[in-house]
């Protein structure tokens, strides 16, 4: 199978469907899996934090919730 088409038949939007399908092995899967080069120690970490919007609206209280007593049916 070339490089192209082999990256085509295990992309992830369509492999579930092509292993139901009876189309792609999963054995053929793990195998191709193992042949793919661990990129592990390249990974670049990063913190990511974002401000909130000023201008909006939160639902999240600002503080604990507070309970009151149900109103007696009328």
């Amino acid at each position: 199978m070339t490089k192209a088409r082999e990256e085509q038949t295990y992309d992830l939007r369509t492999l579930e469907h092509l292993i139901r399908k009876g189309t792609v092995d999963p054995k053929d899967y793990q195998a191709f899996l193992k042949t793919l080069p661990d990129s592990a120690l390249q990974a670049e970490y990063i913190e990511v934090y974002e401000e909130p919007d000023p201008t909006e609206e939160t639902t999240l209280p600002e503080s604990g919730l507070t309970f009151r007593p149900a109103e007696p049916a009328k």
